[in-house]
């Protein structure tokens, strides 16, 4: 009888070994350390303490990113270590200089105590990286909220806005908010007792949003101090979107290196409720061509810029400027583009920076 064929088992393994190690080194090779350390640096803010908050108040918090590439990122997923936290991509695609969104959502209603959760977002452009933000609070089950949030929504800038919110206590006879604190100027909430019976408590809240509100997305706490000696706030989270009457698109240019002469074209949009006039534009580093501005009067300007930088001498660093575009709206007479740039063939020391140049401009 023939001995059985044995087959020559390592040498068929060693060949696929070596393509799956390669394959492995060059995914390595891709992740740039230094885009890696820019993406992470994209957002305002990584950590969020929600505070102590009411069970099934909404309690979420957006995470903001500005894309600081010449070229478009993507958020490829989100995910979280921990069930009471739900993560989403609000903005999947952020062009160069525009902002971006990750929602975190406190899951108040199915939860309860101290709890904390990391969300891992996953971007696969302009390089494959991940960025951890953390969030955590405490859920009490004493307190609810009538609606869950003071959620003022769409707001034109310079009007002021009310919201009514009932808080519900069932706990220590005694109980009672001391007063309510906010940091924001332009926020304030009056708080009024409606009812004490048996442990059972209401109060009527009135948040109030004036005039002198900034425009953009708002997310802030209300906080209500109370004489509880354990538990001793209360977090009411307040919203609101205020429309700005002149607004810019992008409201960023990333040029990414430039040379001193003429750049090519850039075109931003400025968008208002009502027509307006472009009157001018002013830069501290950079030579505009005032002959391109349309003197006609209309809600929406398609405003192609020629930038050209000043003479001077620049160093091989980051320069940051503001282009500032002037129109006839009394209620906001002008709007800014920031600019962010390096100079080719810059000098690498001892030259004039955008901070000490006789134009006054600031480096950051």
């Amino acid at each position: 009888m023939k001995s059985p064929i044995k087959f020559p088992i390592k040498p068929l393994i060693k060949p696929m070994m070596k393509p799956i190690a390669f394959a492995t080194l060059c995914l390595i090779a891709l992740v740039s350390p230094t885009s890696a350390q820019q993406v992470s640096k994209m957002f305002e803010d990584a950590d969020h303490d929600f505070g102590t908050v009411a069970k099934a108040a909404t309690t979420e918090h957006r995470f903001y990113f500005t894309n600081p590439f010449p070229t478009p990122i993507h958020v490829k997923s989100v995910r979280t270590s921990c069930g009471c936290t739900t993560p989403s991509i609000v903005t999947e695609n952020v062009e160069p200089g525009e902002t971006g969104c990750i929602l975190a959502v406190f899951n108040t209603k199915t939860h309860a105590g101290a709890r904390a959760a990391t969300v891992t977002v996953t971007f696969d452009k302009p390089t494959f990286t991940e960025v951890q933000l953390h969030v955590k609070g405490y859920i009490r089950t004493d307190v609810v909220f009538k609606p869950g949030e003071a959620m003022f929504g769409k707001v034109p800038q310079g009007k002021a806005r009310t919201q009514e919110i009932l808080l519900e206590y069932a706990g220590k006879p005694d109980w009672q908010i001391t007063h309510a604190q906010c940091n924001e100027p332009y926020l304030q909430v009056a708080v009024q007792e409606t009812s004490r019976q048996s442990g059972r408590i209401n109060y009527n809240l009135v948040a109030t949003l004036d005039e002198s509100a900034p425009a953009g997305p708002l997310q802030t706490e209300v906080l209500l101090h109370t004489n509880d000696r354990n538990v001793k706030t209360v977090s009411l989270r307040v919203t609101a979107d205020v429309e700005a009457q002149l607004s810019i698109s992008p409201n960023m240019l990333s040029l990414g290196e430039i040379p001193t002469e003429t750049l090519p074209k850039q075109v931003v949009v400025l968008r208002s409720k009502s027509p307006f006039k472009i009157l001018g534009m002013e830069s501290a580093l950079f030579e505009l061509d005032a002959t391109k501005l349309n003197s006609d009067s209309k809600s929406l300007h398609a405003l192609p810029l020629v930038l050209k930088l000043k003479d001077g001498q620049y160093t091989d660093a980051e320069y940051r400027d503001s282009i500032r575009l002037l129109t006839d709206i009394a209620e906001q007479p002008s709007v800014e583009l920031r600019v962010i740039f390096r100079v080719k063939g810059g000098k690498p020391e001892t030259a004039k920076t955008a901070d000490t140049a006789d134009n006054g401009s600031n480096k950051k």
